[in-house]
C-alpha cells in the first residue's frame, strides 16, 4: 500500500506545520485530556519496564515487552531508535517483519526520489510485504511530521521514516513524546498492542549521529563465507553475513555480531519445499 504525505492540508493556516515549526505548531491537540494521575503512573512504568514486562497503570494487562528483530537487538516501547550503516533498510524490514504481528507499519520515504522499495526484498524478511503502508512525503519536514503524528496516534505498531536532514535534540524529544502518548492512548482505552516506536533512519555515510535517541544500530554487509569442504548449507541459507553494531544503548556498553536472517523456503504446489532448494528473490536489495 503505497500513498503520498503531505503535511499542508488544503484549509490548514499553518503551511509549515510540523515537528520542526515550534511547540504551538502542527495539527491541534483533542480537547479530552487523559487522566493526569494515570499518565504519570504509566509514564513512570515506562521508565521502570523499557527493557522488561511490568503492569498497566491502572489494569492488568503486562507492559509489551521490546521489540526484538534478531536476539541481540531489543527496541524499547514509546520510544525513538537510529539505524544506520549502509544495511540499515534491511534491519528496518527486519524489525518491520516483527511489528506486523502486532500492528500496521507505517514507512515514510522522500517522495522525489525515483527508487523503491524491492517487493521481492521484503519478502525475505517480513511476512506480509502487501500489508505495509508506505508513503511518499512531499517535503523533508513532513518525514518527521508523519512519524509524529503516526505514533501520537497510537494506532501503528512501527514507524519507518528514511529522514533526509539530521533533527536536533528538540525534534527527536518531541518523537519521544509521541510515541509514549500513542502508548498511553492504548493503554487507557485497555489495549496493550499496538505499543507504537518509530525507527529513523539515517544516511550510511552521516558522520554526525541523532542526539537523544532511545538507542543506534548498524547493519553492515560481511563477505559470503564459502563453505567449508563437505559442509553441507541448511536450506534457505546461502553464507550471507552481517555485522550488527550496537553503538549506544542506555545501560548497554558498544558491541557488533555477526548474524544472519533466516531465509523462507518455496513451497512447491503440495505446499513443501524441496530440499536443499532456496527461494527465488531472497536477495536483501530494497531498493529498486
Amino acid at each position: 500500500m503505497t500513498g503520498t504525505l503531505d503535511s499542508t492540508p488544503p484549509d490548514d493556516p499553518r503551511p509549515d506545520a510540523g515537528p520542526d515549526a515550534g511547540p504551538d505548531a502542527g495539527p491541534s491537540r483533542p480537547a479530552s485530556k487523559p487522566d493526569r494521575a494515570a499518565a504519570a503512573r504509566l509514564l513512570a512504568d515506562l521508565a521502570a519496564h523499557g527493557s522488561g514486562v511490568g503492569l498497566a497503570a491502572g489494569g492488568d494487562a503486562p507492559m509489551p515487552a521490546p521489540l526484538v528483530p534478531l536476539e541481540q537487538m531489543a527496541l524499547a516501547r514509546g520510544r525513538v531508535h537510529e539505524l544506520t550503516g549502509p544495511a540499515r533498510r534491511t534491519l528496518a524490514a527486519a524489525a518491520a517483519g516483527v511489528a506486523q504481528a502486532e500492528g500496521p507499519v507505517l514507512w515514510l520515504r522522500p517522495g522525489w526520489r525515483a527508487e523503491g522499495l524491492c517487493p521481492q526484498g521484503l519478502a525475505a524478511l517480513m511476512p506480509d510485504p502487501g500489508a505495509l503502508i508506505v508513503a511518499n512525503c512531499a517535503r523533508a519536514p513532513d518525514l518527521l511530521w508523519g512519524m509524529e503524528e503516526a505514533l501520537r496516534a497510537g494506532c501503528v505498531a512501527l514507524v519507518v521514516s528514511e529522514i533526509t536532514e539530521m533533527p536536533d535534540l528538540r525534534q527527536v524529544r518531541r518523537l519521544h513524546l509521541a510515541a509514549a502518548d500513542g502508548v498511553m492512548r492504548n493503554r487507557l482505552a485497555g489495549r496493550v498492542q499496538p505499543a507504537p516506536l518509530g525507527l529513523l533512519l539515517a544516511h550510511e555515510t552521516a558522520d554526525a549521529r541523532i542526539a537523544g535517541v532511545e538507542s543506534r544500530w548498524a547493519l553492515h554487509p560481511l563477505p559470503p563465507r564459502p563453505p567449508a569442504p563437505f559442509e553441507t548449507l541448511r536450506p534457505g541459507d546461502d553464507g550471507v553475513r552481517w555485522r550488527l553494531d550496537r553503538q549506544l544503548m542506555r545501560g548497554a556498553p558498544p558491541k557488533d555480531w555477526e548474524v544472519r536472517f533466516e531465509r523462507p523456503r518455496i513451497a512447491d504446489r503440495d505446499g513443501q519445499a524441496p530440499d536443499g532448494q532456496a527461494p527465488d528473490g531472497q536477495g536483501v536489495a530494497l531498493l529498486a
